[in-house]
C-alpha cells in the first residue's frame, strides 16, 4: 500500500479533485473488482496523510465513496450468486469487498480523527461530522458482514473502532440526530441506528447462515434498526451488552445482570413483533409487509427462513442444543456435495464400475451428539466449505454412507476451521426417479427406508428438480413407488431436499 509523506497539498496525487473525477471516469464499467480495488487503493492512500485541508479531504472521500456504489453492489451480487467451485474468483471478490469496506471506514475515521485534533478547516467541516461518523460505522458493519461471509474471527480492532466512533457521536451530542447519511429515499438515519445495526447483526448470529441468507439478514437488520433499543441500564428486553471500553464483541445477557458503568445494553425492542408479523404475513400471503424494505426481491422461502432465524436469536431465551454434545475422538470420511455423494454410493454397488476420482476427505471428530458432530477440517477443505453445504459422511469403521449438512463454520486462533454438522440420516439409499407422467430417469438419495408419521419420505435430488405440482416415480431394486410432492424442505447450490407422500406401490 502506498503512503505519501507530503509537505503541501500538491504533493499528493489525489489533491486535484478534477483529476480524481477524470480517473474515476476511466474505470472499467464491466469490471467491478478492478474498479473497486482502484478506489480502495486511493482511499488507503489518504489515511495518515495530514496535508489535506479537512473540507478537501471530506470531498475526496465522499467522491470516492459515491463512485464505489455501483461496482460494490455488482460485486456483492456476483459473490452471492457464485457456485462454490469458483474458489479463485470467490477469493478475488471477497478480498476486494472486504478490503474496500475497511478502507472506506478507515478513511472516514481518519477524517474524524483530524477533526477532533483541530486540523486546518475543522470549523468549516463541522456540519459533515455526523454524516462521516454514521458512514464510518456503516463501513465497520460491512467489515463484519464480509468476515461473516468467510466465517472468520471478529477482529478486536473492528469492535474497538465501532466503540470509538459511537463515543464520538455521544460526546458530540449527535448520536440520535437524524441525518442524510446517503442520498435517496432510504438513506436517512442516525449514528445510533448505524451503531445498533452493527451490534444487532452480530446478535443475529448471521454467520451460521449460508451467504445469501446472511445478505437477507443484514438487510432485515437495516430496515428494522429504527425499532432497536439502546440504553445505559439493563432494561427489560435487553438481550445483549457491549462494553465500549474493550475490544470484544457483545455478550448475551442471562438472568439479572449487574449494572456496569459505561456498558451499553441493547435489544430488538418492537422489531421482535415486526418479525413475528412478517412471518405470519409471508406464511399467509407470500408477501412481506410494505414497511419492511429489503431493497430488492428475494425468494419467499429464503426470507421466511431468515425471519424465523431472527425470531429465534432475538427471543427472550437463546436457542439451546437439541441434545447434549459429549467429547469424542475419531474420524469421519466426508465427500463434499450431492454429486460426489452419488459417486460414492455408486462405488459401493457390488457390480458397478466407477472410474471417477474420489473427493473424499478425512476429518477429525471432537464431539458428538445424537443429532450431529463437531469436527476439525483440513485446510484443503476450506476451498468449498460453507454453511448449508450438503456432505456425505461415513463413520470410521462403517461401510455405508449417511448425509449431513454443515450448520456452523468457525476459524480459531490457529486458523483451523471447526464445523458443526447436523445429521440428516445415518444411512441412505440410492434410488432412481422419474416423473410420474413418464420421461427419463435421474438418480436421487432416499433418506429413510420407512415413511414418517405423516406417511412421507425425504429425498435429495439435483437442485431445481423439485416441482410441487408433479409427482415422481421412485424405483428401488425391483419395486417402484408413486410419490406426490409435499414440500421443499431446503436446498443448496447443487441439491434440493424435499418431502414426498407415498401414494401407491407397484
Amino acid at each position: 500500500m502506498l503512503k505519501w509523506i507530503v509537505g503541501s497539498k500538491a504533493d499528493h496525487p489525489l489533491a486535484d479533485i478534477r483529476q480524481v473525477r477524470d480517473m474515476l471516469a476511466e474505470l472499467p464499467a464491466n469490471d467491478s473488482v478492478k474498479s473497486l480495488s482502484d478506489i480502495t487503493g486511493w482511499l488507503e492512500s489518504v489515511v495518515d496523510v495530514d496535508s489535506f485541508k479537512l473540507d478537501r479531504l471530506y470531498e475526496l472521500i465522499d467522491t470516492l465513496d459515491t463512485a464505489a456504489k455501483t461496482p460494490q453492489l455488482r460485486l456483492v451480487q456476483d459473490y452471492l450468486g457464485m457456485s462454490r467451485q469458483q474458489k479463485f474468483h470467490e477469493n478475488k471478490l471477497w478480498t476486494a469487498g472486504a478490503r474496500f469496506a475497511k478502507a472506506l471506514a478507515d478513511a472516514y475515521a481518519w477524517f474524524l480523527k483530524q477533526y477532533e485534533s483541530g486540523a486546518s478547516g475543522a470549523l468549516m467541516v463541522r456540519k459533515w461530522v455526523p454524516v462521516a461518523c454514521a458512514r464510518a460505522l456503516r463501513g465497520r458493519a460491512q467489515e463484519l458482514k464480509w468476515i461473516m461471509l468467510r466465517y472468520g474471527r471478529f477482529e478486536p480492532r473492528v469492535w474497538a473502532s465501532i466503540a470509538s466512533l459511537y463515543g464520538l457521536a455521544e460526546s458530540g451530542k449527535f448520536a440520535d440526530a437524524p441525518v442524510a447519511i446517503y442520498p435517496g429515499q432510504h438513506g436517512s438515519g442516525t449514528a445510533q441506528q448505524e451503531y445498533l445495526k452493527a451490534l444487532m447483526l452480530w446478535a443475529a448470529s448471521a454467520d451460521v447462515l449460508p451467504p445469501l441468507r446472511q445478505e437477507v439478514a443484514e438487510r432485515m437488520v437495516q430496515t428494522l434498526s429504527r425499532f432497536f433499543i439502546l440504553r445505559s441500564d439493563a432494561f427489560p428486553g435487553a438481550l445483549y451488552a457491549f462494553d465500549p471500553k474493550g475490544d470484544r464483541p457483545p455478550a448475551r445477557l442471562f438472568g439479572s445482570p449487574s449494572l456496569t458503568f459505561g456498558v451499553h445494553y441493547f435489544g430488538p425492542g418492537a422489531a421482535r413483533e415486526k418479525v413475528a408479523d412478517a412471518i405470519a404475513a409471508l406464511e399467509k400471503t407470500g408477501v412481506l409487509p410494505t414497511d419492511l424494505y429489503l431493497g430488492r426481491p428475494y425468494p419467499v422461502e429464503i426470507v421466511l427462513t431468515v425471519l424465523k432465524h431472527l425470531a429465534l436469536y432475538w427471543a427472550e431465551n437463546p436457542p439451546t442444543r437439541a441434545s447434549e454434545r459429549r467429547a469424542a475422538s475419531g474420524r469421519i470420511t466426508v465427500v463434499p456435495g450431492y454429486l460426489p455423494l452419488l459417486d460414492e454410493l455408486e462405488r459401493e454397488e457390488s457390480d458397478a464400475l466407477n472410474f471417477t476420482e474420489s473427493t473424499a476427505e478425512s476429518w477429525v471428530v471432537e464431539n458428538v451428539s445424537e443429532n450431529g458432530y463437531g469436527a476439525i477440517v483440513p485446510a484443503t477443505a476450506a476451498d468449498w466449505l460453507r454453511v448449508g453445504e450438503l456432505i456425505g459422511v461415513q463413520v470410521e469403521g462403517a461401510t455405508g454412507w449417511g448425509v449431513s449438512i454443515i450448520r456452523r463454520v468457525a476459524r480459531d486462533e490457529q486458523r483451523q476451521y471447526r464445523v458443526g454438522i447436523e445429521v440428516l440420516s445415518h444411512a441412505v439409499v440410492a434410488v432412481e426417479l422419474s416423473r410420474a407422467t413418464g420421461g427419463e430417469t435421474e438418480h436421487g438419495v432416499l433418506l429413510s427406508t420407512r415413511p414418517d408419521s405423516h406417511g412421507e419420505v425425504a429425498i435429495i435430488r439435483r437442485a431445481g428438480r423439485y416441482d410441487s405440482k408433479v409427482g415422481v416415480q421412485l424405483a428401488v431394486g425391483d419395486k417402484s413407488y408413486t410419490l406426490t410432492p409435499s414440500r421443499l424442505i431446503d436446498g443448496g447450490d447443487d441439491y434440493d431436499r424435499a418431502s414426498y407422500k407415498i401414494a401407491r406401490t407397484n
